[in-house]
């Protein structure tokens, strides 16, 4: 009796972390599902772009529509190494003007996991690594979106939108699903 009246409340203790982590699991599923094909397709534009472009074009930025200041952006530097930022809220004010904002200690140690540094005393959230040939685009996308989802609470439905200048628009293969 003693040992099922444990087991029970082990199973009561143990299921709602198992729950939050599913629940997590399925916005992040969500969010890569809307998002993940239209940030590869940019991406691929500017990979292919790449040779016949400016450096300072190989870029893209990911952001909140309602919320500008949260974003990611990674630059291809050239085509053998990727470098990404974070916002960190460091670039919010003007130079002159005192800082005013700071991410919460939950998204800078989301934003750790995922291998950015967690330094903004001069600059945003950064992490670099290199390439292979061909690059995965889909694992970029989803660093991108992960770092979106787990600092800055990107959801499904959410508006975000691209920024890239060889990549202004969609090409038309991410058709969505109805």
């Amino acid at each position: 009796m003693l040992a099922r009246a444990f087991a029970l409340i082990m199973a009561l203790l143990v299921s709602p972390a198992a729950w939050a982590e599913d629940d997590v699991t399925v916005t992040l599923r969500e969010l890569l599902g809307q998002y993940r094909c239209p940030v590869v397709d940019r991406l691929e534009q500017i990979y292919k772009a790449a040779p016949s472009s400016h450096p300072q074009n190989l870029f893209l930025i990911v952001y909140f529509a309602a919320r500008p200041n949260d974003y990611v952006q990674c630059v291809f530097d050239p085509l053998t190494h990727m470098f990404c930022e974070a916002a960190s809220g460091f670039y919010d004010n003007k130079a002159n003007e005192p800082r005013t904002r700071w991410l919460p200690a939950s998204a800078i140690a989301a934003l750790d996991r995922l291998g950015f540094s967690t330094d903004d005393s001069a600059g945003n959230f950064r992490v670099s690594f290199d390439l292979p040939e061909p690059p995965d685009l889909n694992a970029i996308a989803d660093l991108i979106l992960k770092a979106l989802h787990d600092a800055f609470d990107a959801r499904a439905g959410v508006t975000l939108l691209i920024e890239a200048p060889l990549a202004p628009r969609p090409t038309g293969k991410c058709v969505p699903v109805s």
